[in-house]
């Protein structure tokens, strides 16, 4: 088919107008052709990290949920690579990308108006289901779409013989985005504004990425910025139930004090989880935390080490039998021991009292200080226990600090037909200590007591049984003294260690009540 003049003369035009994949860019359009794949990488990793601190409340702080969430991401981003290179073949301009980049931000901005009801809804499909399901929805179309902008610079910028320079500069310059998109979510904006405010953050950034681009060749462009912040000041804001008294993020927690009537009850991240409750009545919980009474009545107790202080509740139900006992609480978030303090009683300026801000394990490897009293309680914000915190490494680091007489209490969450989680952590304390008792407190609890000593559930039974004093302690003792029994381990029980731990497979297999 032949081509007529003006045809001709109108591609001209087109090509003078339009440079090739290759040719030399404007000074302002390069820097910004660089600074395009800096900017997309801090937001790829940037929404990464937000979605495992958003989905903790919805569907727990699990690998699980990690595990789902990362499959989603990197589907996302190698269907982005190649959609970016597709149109990379077919586009003459950058317009197409950064007109990509623009649909991404505006995805961000209708998802902020979407979100508590997205992710209700996928809350019901279980940890890994749920947050698969979520992700592809909330999160896999704009980080496809930033995806995209790798390929399709490598394709602007390659020069005849340096498409390998090309391509290592552009993906070094993403690779550095991401990493300064994981500091400064880690570091400062979730800790210090939230979730919410960290995601619009990220949307400004996709926005003002995409709308720059654009506006080299189109300056009408800028303006989508009004009806963009038009949009954003109207975001919802985060509205939590109206029993909430108090709800704040730190770098570890969500962290919130809700009341349920006479009952103010801590919970961090899950939803479901309880990890501190209190009668506003009578100082008691009502729950496990209540039976760590019963510690000075089976060991004389001078000092008390307790790892995962929560809101203080085990501290406190001590100190009903033991209220001169000298106290070391570690706990690894401040904003925790904030709401104990706020919330729960606990008294900071107590002078038998000294509360540390650390992880459990390096507090023990930095501390030479022997106790009486050891309590276990180390939870990250759900029914999961770290696994480094139930190894025979780490009870050894904590038999280490206990004095010849004394005495672990550990709380374990199992609700398990089998209990193999409750089984395994007994196995394991029985590699380190030669007497561990099984005390079934209600609920799915059960406080597993380890001893240095040698001993038995019958002598310990006798121990309580003699109690005479408070009212409280007494009808709880009676009780503990009825459901204690030795521990006995299964055959081919697996033992915990730092090199192999299941424990968040057994967690899980409990959960979904197998």
């Amino acid at each position: 088919m032949a081509i007529t003049s003006q045809e001709s003369s109108t591609s001209a035009e087109l090509a003078r107008a339009e440079p090739e994949p290759g040719a030399d860019p404007r000074p302002l359009q390069l820097v910004w052709w660089l600074a395009t794949p800096f900017l997309t990488g801090l937001v790829i990793m940037a929404l990464e990290l937000v979605a495992f601190r958003l989905y903790a409340p919805y569907f727990g702080y699990s690998i699980y949920v990690w595990g789902g969430m990362i499959s989603v991401v990197m589907v996302a981003l190698a269907l982005g690579y190649a959609i970016g290179g597709w149109m990379a073949d077919r586009s003459q301009t950058d317009k197409s990308l950064y007109g990509v980049l623009l649909f991404a931000a505006f995805y961000q901005l209708g998802i902020l108006f979407t979100l508590g009801s997205l992710l209700r809804f996928f809350a019901h499909r279980g940890e890994f289901s749920g947050a698969v399901f979520a992700s592809l929805i909330i999160f896999a179309p704009p980080m496809t779409a930033m995806a995209t902008a790798g390929p399709f610079l490598i394709r602007l910028l390659a020069h005849s013989g340096r498409v390998g320079s090309t391509a290592g500069r552009i993906y070094a310059l993403s690779t550095v985005g991401g990493i300064a998109g994981i500091l400064a979510t880690s570091f400062f904006l979730v800790p210090h504004f939230g979730t919410q405010r960290t995601l619009e953050t990220i949307c400004i950034v996709s926005a003002l990425t995409a709308l720059a681009g654009l506006a080299m060749r189109l300056p009408a462009a800028l303006l989508a910025l009004v009806p963009l912040s038009a949009l954003l000041w109207s975001v919802p804001t985060t509205l939590w139930p109206a029993n909430t008294l108090w709800a704040v993020e730190s770098p570890y927690n969500l962290v919130r004090v809700v009341r349920n009537g006479r009952w103010l009850i801590l919970k961090l991240n899950d939803e479901r989880g309880v990890h501190t409750i209190r009668d506003e009545r009578t100082g008691w919980t009502g729950h496990y935390y209540d039976d760590f009474a019963l510690g000075p009545l089976l060991v004389p107790a001078q000092r008390l080490l307790v790892l995962g202080m929560g809101g203080g509740s085990s501290i406190a139900s001590t100190r009903v039998t033991a209220p001169d006992i000298d106290t070391d609480a570690v706990e690894i978030d401040p904003r925790v021991v904030e709401a104990a303090s706020r919330f729960f009683g606990l008294k900071l300026e107590d002078p038998k009292l000294r509360v540390h801000i650390a992880d459990a394990r390096p507090w023990l490897a930095s501390n030479s200080d022997h106790y009486d009293l050891v309590h276990l309680d180390l939870y990250q914000g759900g029914p999961y226990i770290p696994f480094y915190l139930v190894t025979v490494e780490f009870f050894q680091a904590v038999h280490a600090h206990m004095s010849d007489n004394s005495l672990l209490l550990m709380n374990v969450f199992d609700t398990g037909r089998n209990h193999e989680l409750l089984a395994s952590t007994a196995a394991t304390l029985e590699r380190v200590f030669p007497t561990v008792i099984d005390l079934a407190v209600g609920s799915g609890n059960h406080l597993l007591l380890a001893s240095p000593q040698t001993g038995s559930a019958p002598a310990m039974k006798a121990r309580l049984m003699n109690y005479q004093g408070n009212e409280m302690v007494q009808r709880m003792a009676r009780h503990a003294a009825a459901q204690m029994t030795d521990f006995e381990a299964p055959s081919g029980t697996v033992v915990f260690t730092d090199d192999f731990a299941p424990v968040e497979e057994m967690t899980h297999r409990m959960l979904e009540g197998e």
